[in-house]
């Protein structure tokens, strides 16, 4: 086994969240649109949640008014009923695109997307949807396959090696760079990553040595600068990016 670098070659400084505008799918103060200025936490993932499940729902409304409208002879009472659910998936699904749309434009005025999000499986799901977004804005879809396999397995080793303090989150960090992005997470972990290199017959122990393929071994992990814990990262991007990694030597050995 060897350990992973711990000299970053592009460490940034410590930073807050950004934050991006978004419409909630819930109506605030006398039913005026509800907007929360923020990335991650619980109202933000209780939204998502929300969104998706209306969407879902305005498929299945589309796909039963058919039995509705074709029908000869459906009643006007369920002929109002029909057209009634469809206006009303109509303005839910308008809403969530509106939503998606302000988050678009406030990710696409930013080079760095930061967000915390609850020690828990379902949040490596949810973090690559983030990312995922973000990489459409950025125009980087290209590398989304690969920049979502690498925060996977990045997310994954946090949630499941680090006994995270309790209510301590996972901080994500996405930066856009010349040709491609640097993905960072963040946790209360202390200790750093090992690279292993699994027997033939292994059955896990891979996830690392994925990482170094994805990202053409620009990836590392470290302390974090006057707070606890530690940050992994890595770079996706194209190999002539303007910021390149050190010498192997300097990368522990890989």
């Amino acid at each position: 086994m060897n350990d992973v670098p711990t000299a970053d070659p592009f460490a940034p400084p410590e930073a807050g969240p950004t934050s991006a505008l978004r419409l909630l799918p819930w109506p605030g103060a006398e039913g005026q649109p509800a907007f929360l200025s923020s990335n991650g936490g619980f109202l933000a993932e209780l939204a998502d949640e929300i969104e998706d499940m209306q969407l879902d729902s305005a498929k299945d409304v589309l796909n039963a008014t058919h039995v509705v409208t074709d029908n000869p002879a459906a009643s006007a009472d369920e002929l109002r009923f029909a057209a009634r659910r469809l206006g009303e998936s109509l303005r839910e699904t308008l809403q969530v695109a509106l939503s998606r749309e302000l988050r678009g434009h406030s990710m696409a005025d930013q080079t760095v997307l930061v967000a915390k999000w609850p020690h828990d499986p379902k949040s490596v799901g949810r973090a690559r949807r983030e990312l995922r977004r973000a990489l459409e804005t950025w125009g980087l879809a290209e590398w989304t396959d690969r920049a979502e396999l690498v925060l996977s397995e990045l997310f994954s080793n946090s949630v499941r090696h680090v006994r995270s303090p309790e209510g301590s989150p996972i901080e994500t960090r996405y930066e856009r760079l010349p040709g491609g992005l640097r993905i960072e997470v963040r946790d209360a972990g202390a200790e750093l990553p090992v690279l292993q290199k699994p027997s033939a017959d292994a059955e896990s122990g891979y996830g690392l040595g994925l990482v170094e393929m994805l990202t053409d071994g620009r990836w590392g992990a470290g302390t974090r600068d006057g707070v606890a814990g530690k940050v992994t990262w890595a770079v996706v991007a194209d190999e002539d990016a303007d910021e390149q990694p050190k010498a192997a030597e300097e990368k522990g050995g890989l």
